[in-house]
């Protein structure tokens, strides 16, 4: 949650002066924006802007909770993650969390839920993430359907202490999967312990 301007303490804007666009594509823009630092020194700042609202998707079923293990063309590797995406127009982030589920892991969402939104790097991406838990059927019920540049595999169930351990172990890295998860944790909490 950003911190309100008028707060004590609160760190002074870097103020934008001017927008400039430098690359867009059917997924976002990205910027090269003219600002002025707090001392009012001018300077550039990148930022990355999605074209639509995206989503995170914490799918739990009678196995567990399930990752997908995605290959990242940046890392050059597969990464082990929660299925993602974005909102499709006139898409809410429930129903865009269930197509995401059909298409990159083959899973049938029965219920979604919409439990908080993260902000994958506020240094650079200025667009916020919705995290949707999702109740599933048991197993992959179709098979995936990913984008054409999109390479995934069969998902991985684990139990919430093995989630843990993966954690502990260095096994999940993806920034957005372990906010996602952190957010899973405190609504469990929270519906548990309502104090």
């Amino acid at each position: 949650m950003p911190i309100d301007q008028e707060t004590p303490g609160t760190p002074a804007p870097i103020r934008r002066h001017k927008a400039i666009e430098v690359f867009g594509n059917r997924f976002g823009r990205l910027y090269n924006d003219d600002v002025l630092s707090p001392g009012g020194r001018p300077g550039k700042y990148l930022r990355w802007q999605w074209a639509h609202t995206g989503v995170v998707v914490v799918a739990r079923g009678p196995a567990g909770i399930a990752l997908v293990p995605t290959y990242r063309y940046p890392l050059g590797a597969a990464s082990l993650e929660f299925p993602r995406g974005g909102c499709e127009i006139g898409e809410s982030p429930e129903e865009a969390a269930a197509r995401e589920l059909r298409e990159e892991a083959g899973l049938i969402a029965v219920t979604t839920r919409d439990i908080g939104l993260l902000h994958a790097e506020t240094g650079l991406i200025e667009s916020g993430v919705h995290v949707v838990e999702a109740t599933v059927v048991a197993g992959p019920v179709e098979a995936a359907r990913p984008e054409a540049m999109e390479s995934v595999a069969e998902p991985v169930w684990v139990s919430q202490e093995g989630m843990l351990d993966l954690l502990g172990q260095g096994g999940v890295t993806c920034g957005v999967t372990l906010a996602a998860f952190a957010l899973v944790l405190a609504a469990d909490r929270s519906s548990v312990d309502p104090s």
